[in-house]
């Protein structure tokens, strides 16, 4: 065995296969390796083409170098590489391409190491396209598998308790598009890509025992260049319960060429998931822009989404109807109307074609409308969706063809939405970003839109694109061109509007610190946990449906809204909701609720722009049953907010409305209210009701309050003589 390490973390790669036989967190005396069968020989692999274009996956050959250097390294050497499967010696399976790896690990007490891979291509027919690296199994944290939690970067997150267990379950299996596999080898592995199904390029794997101590592991891609990468996490299921993390890279190496990979970090830690979201934002820091949106922006708490123009082939609304329809919305306090289903045969139909459809009324209509809600405060967001073209179109033979995203063997993606086929499009072909700005500032220009929602950018699957014939210099850079896409996008429409701005669904750091807010959604089955990008990244603004959903029990839709609406302000997310024509004639009393609760919102809305979320760290409160399910919501959920000079703004979830609980909120740093006497409190609940007191300060610098028996709820603490008034 060859090892590496320091104060806190030893790595052993066994010097012959290349293994990664074991780390260990020599804190937290943990074996992070608790399954050696399955951590198997080197941790890479790469995927090749061949001249003729066909696909075969190759896997390390024996090390024919490796060794310990100085300042806390070491480094295994591969000069070839063999067909997976295919590992006996005398295998026609053998191509000449030699990679190199290295283990960092810097000397201290910091659980940290760097990981980084080379690779020589001296093949003559051969093309690797992509690199798996590191990838690290038989992991489990703690004595039980049962403990662990994995944080993946699915959308705005995920928090998957047991996750050796719960990824090669059938509810995984059968999840949309982020779904689990069964390989050959009997491994069940997901893998997503960012930038787009995958937000972020970190992972974290932690566990918090009965016994008190606590575990974690984070992997992550520092790769500056953000290149198209899949995010994998990996099991041997419930029978063999531990886990895998790795990395894809879809990056090529030619014959005669070299590639090195940009470092990957793997750091045991003593905490959960904040560890990795600090260390994760610390890296990127720097590398995106994390200046906050406008103000008037910042102060929005809701808008109002009206997919139902044309939806399903059918007219429900006219464009002559706007002003009836931004009016119900600005008697409840929303001036943001937000347009969709307006395009040629409406919802999901006839992309790109984003002309009026004649079947909703005129252009003309359409650009009064929009003028009506200018003229009364408001301010319109359209629809457009940048990734599909509708195979049915009259253009795509002429254009949607070559502009779509091609696979190795020259075939196109294609995605289905109701009863209408598409084909994917490539982001860095230069004639579609053409006509996605064009577009978009026809919109502004004709029709006083303010917004551009950029729909699925942030959300649907990333595909590499093989296409010679765009503006790409190889197939892993979706995502530059959809930062081209988003910048030439914003370019044209500030040249045209100064106020106006982007939005996108769902999110992805690249891309969010282009707009003004994520549409942020997973689907709530699969253990959506939206507080792992809103801690990354506070500056990033969420928007969450809050209307009831499609479900016809009344009981199980209520439980779910009240769940949403609970979620969303703790969050400090904007509320995204379509008002009446969402809720029935039996959903009154949700109405009601919905309305208290933006009005709730609105009055938080000063605190919320100029604060910086914390989740809830600390906060110590009485949180109850798990609120990974609706039908049992935590007994109280509570996210604490940093200000500017001082103040700290909790908001408060009491969905069970109880009585004589106490929350405990920390001082914006430690000791910081220490020396205060007194602290202002200002307490505002869903009813209406608002109170002020002075309460002292105990010595740890925390304040004690009463959490009101109301179902939302929140406290502006100020120390006294200071403002509590946002």
């Amino acid at each position: 065995m060859l090892s590496v390490g320091n104060e806190r973390i030893r790595i052993e790669i066994d010097d012959l296969s290349g293994g990664v036989a074991q780390i260990q967190d020599l804190a937290a005396r943990d074996d992070v390796i608790k399954y050696a069968s399955a951590a198997g020989g080197a941790p890479f692999e790469i995927v090749c083409l061949d001249g003729q274009g066909r696909r075969a996956s190759y896997v390390a050959g024996p090390v024919a170098g490796g060794r310990a250097l100085a300042g806390n390294a070491l480094y295994m050497n591969h000069d070839h590489v063999v067909r997976a499967g295919c590992e006996s010696p005398d295998c026609a399976g053998r191509a000449d391409i030699s990679c190199r790896w290295q283990v960092d690990v810097p000397t201290g007490p910091d659980g940290a190491s760097s990981w980084r891979i080379s690779i020589d291509n001296n093949t003559d027919d051969l093309t690797v396209v992509e690199v798996l690296f590191p990838m690290v199994r038989g992991i489990q944290l703690g004595p039980d598998s049962a403990d662990e939690v994995l944080v993946f970067p699915h959308h705005a997150g995920e928090k998957i308790v047991n996750p050796a267990d719960a990824i090669a379950s059938d509810r995984y299996m059968r999840f949309w598009r982020a779904g689990t596999a069964l390989g050959a080898n009997g491994v069940y592995h997901r893998e997503i890509n960012y930038c787009g199904l995958a937000s972020m390029t970190w992972m974290d794997l932690y566990a918090s025992p009965s016994d008190g101590r606590s575990f974690g592991l984070y992997m992550a891609s520092h790769d500056p260049s953000f290149v198209l990468t899949g995010v994998r996490s990996e099991t041997g299921g419930p029978n063999a319960p531990w886990c895998g993390l790795g990395f894809r890279k879809y990056v090529p190496v030619r014959r005669g060429e070299s590639w090195e990979s940009a470092p990957f970090a793997l750091e045991v830690h003593d905490g959960d998931w904040h560890f990795g979201a600090r260390r994760y934002r610390q890296w990127i820091r720097g590398r995106i822009d994390l200046s906050a949106v406008p103000e008037d922006l910042a102060m929005q708490s809701s808008m109002c989404p009206r997919y139902d123009f044309k939806n399903g082939q059918a007219v429900h609304h006219r464009y002559d109807e706007i002003p009836r329809m931004y009016e119900q919305a600005r008697a409840e306090g929303i001036t943001h109307f937000f347009i969709s289903g307006w395009n040629r045969q409406g919802f999901d139909t006839d992309y790109p074609e984003f002309v009026p459809d004649m079947e909703l009324g005129g252009a003309w209509d359409l650009a009064q409308g929009c003028e009506y809600v200018r003229d009364h405060g408001g301010f319109s967001t359209f629809y457009i969706n940048v990734r599909l073209f509708d195979l049915e179109s009259d253009f795509f033979p002429t254009l949607g063809r070559s502009w779509s995203i091609k696979n190795h063997d020259n075939s196109m993606f294609r995605e289905t939405y109701g009863p209408r086929s598409f084909a994917v499009i490539c982001p860095d072909c230069g004639k579609w970003r053409k006509w996605v700005a064009d577009t978009a500032g026809w919109m502004v220009k004709a029709f006083g839109a303010r917004g551009i929602y950029l729909d699925q950018l942030g959300s649907a699957e990333p595909f590499p694109c093989y296409d010679t014939g765009h503006a790409h210099a190889h197939h892993g850079l979706y995502n530059q061109g959809y930062l081209k896409m988003i910048r030439q996008v914003r370019d044209r429409l500030l040249a045209l509007d100064p106020s106006s701005f982007l939005m996108v669904e769902n999110c992805g750091d690249i891309y969010s610190q282009h707009v003004y807010a994520n549409l942020t959604w997973n689907g709530s089955l699969y253990d959506e946990f939206f507080n792992v990008y809103k801690y990354t990244f506070p500056e990033f603004i969420q928007v969450n449906m809050v209307n009831p959903r499609r479900i016809a029990d009344k009981a199980e839709r209520s439980s779910w809204f009240y769940r949403d609406v609970a979620r969303a302000f703790v969050l400090g997310s904007v509320f995204w909701s379509e008002l009446g024509d969402r809720f029935g004639e039996e959903d009154g009393d949700l109405l009601d609720h919905f309305r208290a609760a933006l009005r709730l919102r609105q009055h938080a809305a000063a605190y919320i722009a100029r604060g910086v979320y914390q989740d809830d760290l600390g906060l110590e409160f009485e949180r109850g049953a798990d609120d990974s399910s609706p039908t049992a919501p935590p007994a109280i959920a509570a996210s604490r907010w940093l200000l500017p000079d001082g103040p700290v703004l909790t908001l408060i979830s009491n969905p069970r409305q109880l009585s004589g609980l106490e929350i405990r909120i920390d001082g914006p740093e430690e000791g910081a209210w220490t020396d205060c006497a007194n602290v202002g409190i200002t307490c505002r609940t869903l009813c209406g009701e608002q109170t002020e007191s002075v309460v002292p300060a105990d010595g740890n610098g925390r304040v004690t309050l009463e959490i009101p028996a109301s179902g939302l709820s929140f406290f502006a603490v100020c120390p006294r003589g200071g403002e509590t008034d946002a």
